[in-house]
């Protein structure tokens, strides 16, 4: 590829695809990683970028799409008028995707069997959506979703997503340097994402993307801001604490991890975040997980923050102290929410 068309690639137009709800958040980090035009949109984050490092550095977004295209199609004419001006051979065979919402072209199929006509058959999925009667084409540039950082090959029961861990931590206000346990960390999620993150690994290395078909790989020195941070990882069960370990060490992290009993945890500094995913619906083997963090919050760490995933009222009333803010997330089919509570006294 030629060194102009390259070029263009630092100022492509992209879209990071989050859970709904979480756009604040995941519009901070793709801010703070420096990429600019940033606005938060339903579902997501526009922005400008090169497509390979949107993809190598951001940990909260699910996927990235890079846009390909806009224009009026309230009839099937305009659309193909309008598809027949974009530039799509450079991505290979695509795989069509459509919506359709409040448009004159209603129907997603006929939508769909329309731009198949059009475009070359491949693996390279094209996203197709007809809002208003105004159509945007994007082009997913991640390939396997952007949670699947090749570290997990071993989990618990409904652990949670990469990304959705990361994007948990920020709304829970962590930052490197700052302390943080886990006294529930199952396969080791939280602890690993954030020992990841203090260390200034990018998330995507060692894996490859879709855009490597159309774009090439940035080969620019890139020097670690690794920030020494306390992180240990907590679990009664020992086989679990095992299945973490050896996910620490596919990471090439080594956040503290012991099995160990909530009701015997004490706080290894003054202050920092306690962070958790406890057992619930199906998983809760231990009916008593909140009331045992609701005990750790009244004591041990009540001059700690706290981030914690909470399945029901009840839940949240076991903890003890009122949240600062409730995000709702979804993890495993479950509708569920994410508390943040402020040490006590303030």
């Amino acid at each position: 590829m030629n060194g102009g068309l390259q070029l263009t690639y630092q100022r492509t137009e992209l879209f990071a695809v989050c859970p709904p709800g979480l756009e604040t958040w995941t519009a901070d980090e793709i801010k703070g990683n420096g990429f600019k035009r940033v606005q938060i949109e339903v579902g997501g984050v526009s922005f400008v970028g090169h497509p390979i490092s949107a993809n190598l550095t951001l940990r909260c977004p699910t996927r990235i799409l890079q846009r390909v295209g806009r224009f009026p199609a309230p009839t099937f004419q305009a659309l193909e008028r309008g598809f027949k001006k974009l530039e799509l051979d450079d991505f290979g065979g695509l795989t069509a995707h459509v919506s359709c919402s409040k448009s004159r072209l209603y129907h997603s199929d006929a939508v769909k069997d329309r731009v198949n006509r059009w475009v070359n058959q491949g693996s390279t999925e094209l996203y197709v959506r007809i809002h208003r009667d105004r159509c945007t084409v994007s082009i997913d540039t991640s390939g396997e979703r952007l949670h699947r950082r090749g570290w997990r090959l071993e989990t618990g029961p409904a652990p949670l997503r990469e990304t959705l861990a990361s994007l948990l931590l920020r709304v829970a206000g962590w930052t490197p340097g700052i302390a943080l346990v886990d006294p529930m960390c199952g396969s080791g999620t939280f602890p690993i994402e954030a020992a990841l993150r203090a260390a200034d690994i990018p998330p995507g290395m060692g894996r490859q993307f879709e855009c490597e078909k159309w774009c090439k790989k940035q080969d620019q020195p890139r020097v670690l801001k690794a920030v020494p941070t306390l992180i240990l990882g907590r679990d009664r069960n020992q086989d679990t604490i095992d299945i973490a370990q050896r996910n620490t060490e596919r990471a090439g992290v080594n956040p503290s991890l012991e099995t160990l009993d909530t009701s015997r945890l004490k706080a290894p500094v003054d202050a920092g975040l306690l962070i958790c995913n406890p057992p619930y619906g199906r998983r809760a083997k231990n009916p008593r997980a909140y009331d045992q963090l609701g005990l750790l919050l009244s004591t041990e760490f009540k001059t700690w923050s706290a981030g914690i995933i909470v399945s029901s009222p009840r839940a949240l009333s076991a903890l003890k102290r009122p949240p600062s803010r409730v995000v709702p997330i979804s993890n495993g089919g479950l509708k569920l929410n994410f508390v943040v509570m402020e040490p006590e006294g303030q």
